[in-house]
This record gives structure tokens, C-alpha cells and sequence, in this order.
């Protein structure tokens, strides 16, 4: 999980962390809350109870700009606190009589530790302090994994169009000045979590200029069987490749709909991997039982001619492999090879 960055996604993982806590791994509980808290004041309040092993973190909710996190991390007073157990029953006491004076004066100690013991886990945790650093820039492991990989001169990231968490993830990819179809395959299969194979020597016909062309008469006369040739195009089989990406089920195989997000950010991330120098294009297989008839006026997901529409009166043998998505299908921004930018 990268650090949230629009407000839609913000909102959706305050709820996620409100309702059900116990998903998030503690650490990371404890970082989310603590971004989500980052205008405001986060307060870290003890488990008070006696439940024998209550969760490590149990609860979120904000209130007033103020943030309140239930944790068990580092925990001073409770089931696992290091203070006597006095201290729990005086607190909850206190909270009977509707007094939080006492808890807030703890949770002044109960924060601070708490944060000690975050920094203490992720001390020897590079991926995470990468994730969670709240100056980022100035990271030195981060700079040197941006330099292995080929990106560490200025605003390289900004204009690769792929996420420099994505670089960093398969900085050991990039910084492989060989390229190659497994790292390519092993890359984009774990970025999309599909299934992936790379289809290597993708035939294409690609045009001839047509002052190369064979023409009789030139001023230097095409030889039979070394300079010759016949029509317009010329047969290539070194120049692209396709990426197969299947056999999916039906919800995957729409998220995978040319000019949706998701293709695009393979095709992007394919691209920065090979260069310039390839043509590539996608083929998604849909599993033969997900195909489904085709039915018009469905508002959930709209028949779409060409992709999403079989004309079908029975159970099918085969996997459907019909949908062949090109880079300009996918990316309709992108501007041809050569246009003024």
C-alpha cells in the first residue's frame, strides 16, 4: 500500500480503518492513522478493560479535527501495559465518573511511546521507511535505488509516466541493463497480480519510404537479391512483442478496457522497461465460463462492440482471445512517434 493521495482514497481508508482495524497490519494501522491525522492531532488512547489480549490496535475515529487511535502498542496501562494494574482500575474508574482528565494525561506518554516503538519496528525496514518517511526527498537509500535503476537525475521520475513507487519496487529490474522477456513477464505479473506471458518475434509488416522503394530507371538500380524488393512493406519479425494477459474472469477482463487505467499503467510501465524500440500490444483472454451473452440496455455494464459483446447461443469450447488492445488503443493521449510535443 503506497500513502494515500487523493481525498476519495483518504476517506475510503479512514472508513476501512474505522470499521474493521483489525485488517491493517499494527504498524501500519498506526502509520495510516497517523497520515490521516497529519493537519490534526493524533491521540493514541490505552485499552482499558480486561480482555486478555485485546487486538494491537483496536479502534479509530476522529472527531472535532482531532483524531483518536485505540492502541495496545507500547501500551503503559491495560492488559498488557507495564504499569501496575491500579493504574487500569483507577482509569476506568475515571472514565465511569465520565472524566478523561487521566487518560488524556496519559496519552500524552502513551503517543510519544507509541511512536518510539513504530520507528523501533521499521528501523531495519527499508521498504517501509521508504513508504512512511515524511521527508522523502531527502532519503539517501531512496536516491541511491533511483540511481541504480537509471532515474536518479533530476525530474527523470516526474516525466517516466509510472509512479515512482513502482520504480523503487522494481528497481533490481531496471537497474538490469539486460532486457529480457522473464523480467519483463515477472514484472508486469506482479504489478497487475494476472496471469502474464510475453509473446517474443510478433510479426508486423512495417511501411518502406518511398524513396526506398525499388524503382527502375533510379540512379542507383535495384540488384535482385540484395537490394530488390516487392510492394510497399517490408516483414518484420524482431520489432514487437505482445503481452498475453489471461485467462482473466469478467470483472478483471473490463478493468483491462482500452483507455482504462489499468492497461494503461502496464503498457506505461512495459514501455520504460524495453525503450523505444518495440512495438507492443496486449491480448486479454476471458475464461471460456465467464463470457457472458450479450444483453442490450444493461446499464451495470454496457455492451461495448468489439469487446465486450459475443454473439453466443451456447457454452463455449475455448477461452475467448478475440480482444487484441494496441499501445494508441490503450493510451489515446499518446502522441504519434515524431509529432511535435
Amino acid at each position: 500500500m503506497t500513502n494515500p493521495k487523493s481525498d476519495t482514497e483518504r476517506e475510503m481508508l479512514a472508513a476501512r480503518l474505522q470499521q474493521d482495524p483489525a485488517h491493517f497490519e499494527p504498524t501500519t494501522a498506526f502509520r495510516l492513522a497517523q497520515h490521516l491525522a497529519q493537519e490534526g492531532e493524533l491521540e493514541i488512547v490505552p485499552h482499558l478493560g480486561i480482555e486478555p489480549t485485546p487486538l494491537a490496535v483496536s479502534g479509530f475515529r476522529q472527531r472535532k479535527g482531532k483524531f483518536e487511535l485505540k492502541s495496545a502498542l507500547a501500551a503503559l496501562v491495560g492488559p498488557l501495559g507495564s504499569m501496575p494494574p491500579e493504574y487500569n482500575e483507577l482509569l476506568l474508574r475515571e472514565e465511569r465518573n465520565r472524566s478523561r482528565a487521566l487518560t488524556s494525561f496519559v496519552s500524552l506518554f502513551a503517543t510519544r511511546f507509541s511512536e518510539l516503538f513504530v520507528e523501533a519496528a521499521e528501523k531495519y525496514r527499508l521498504a517501509r521507511r521508504l513508504r512512511w518517511s515524511k521527508r522523502r526527498e531527502d532519503n539517501t537509500f531512496r536516491k541511491a535505488l533511483l540511481s541504480l535503476a537509471g532515474f536518479g537525475t533530476a525530474r527523470m521520475v516526474e516525466t517516466a509516466g509510472v509512479d515512482e513507487n513502482v520504480i523503487l519496487r522494481f528497481a533490481g529490474f531496471f537497474a538490469d541493463r539486460t532486457r529480457n522477456a522473464a523480467s519483463l513477464r515477472a514484472m508486469l505479473e506482479e504489478f497487475s497480480r494476472l496471469p502474464i506471458r510475453i509473446e517474443q518475434f510478433r510479426p508486423r509488416w512495417v511501411s518502406v519510404a518511398p524513396e526506398e522503394l525499388s524503382q527502375m530507371g533510379s540512379a542507383t538500380p535495384p540488384r535482385l537479391g540484395v537490394s530488390a524488393m516487392a510492394g510497399s512493406k517490408a516483414l518484420d519479425m524482431s520489432g514487437a512483442f505482445r503481452i498475453v494477459i489471461g485467462p482473466v474472469d469478467y470483472a478483471d477482463y473490463l478493468t483491462l478496457a482500452p483507455g482504462g487505467r489499468r492497461l494503461q499503467d502496464m503498457f506505461a510501465l512495459a514501455r520504460l522497461f524495453v525503450g523505444s524500440g518495440f512495438e507492443i500490444d496486449a491480448q486479454v483472454i476471458l475464461k471460456k465460463e465467464d463470457v457472458p451473452f450479450c444483453q442490450m440496455g444493461n446499464g451495470v455494464t454496457p455492451a461495448r462492440l468489439g469487446w465486450n459483446t459475443w454473439a453466443r447461443v451456447a457454452e463455449l469450447s475455448r477461452d475467448s482471445a478475440d480482444a487484441i488492445v494496441t499501445e494508441r488503443q490503450a493510451m489515446p493521449a499518446l502522441k504519434p512517434a515524431g509529432a511535435a510535443a
